[in-house]
């Protein structure tokens, strides 16, 4: 009994501890005259992580940013702005189940 116990503990712990997890932002459908893109990585209501990257007229593929998070259900909320007319919004859904990278393409 004591060892069931022990083991259902070790199990909880361990999704409870943060993974290592690299959030990958393929830049394909970004706006071109965007100059900037700031994300936000929200676990309900609270902020997580935040980011900003500056984007240069040539561009690489893509941008990234590595983070620990626990195991869960995770929002993103990524903005590109800068350039002439309103800021882009995308709104992306993700979970966390492994270290690793993450694709989410904006």
């Amino acid at each position: 009994m004591f060892f069931a116990g022990a083991v259902a503990i070790g199990l909880f712990l361990f999704r409870a501890s943060p993974r290592e997890v690299t959030l990958v932002y393929p830049l394909a459908g970004a706006p071109a005259e965007a100059r900037r893109l700031e994300v936000e990585v929200r676990r309900g209501d609270e902020v997580m992580r935040r980011a900003e990257f500056p984007l240069p007229a040539v561009r690489p593929p893509t941008v990234s940013h590595a983070i620990r998070l626990p195991d869960g259900a995770y929002g993103l909320r990524a903005v590109f702005s800068g350039g002439p007319g309103e800021a882009r919004v995308v709104l992306r859904e993700f979970t966390v189940s492994e270290a690793g990278a993450i694709v989410l393409p904006l």
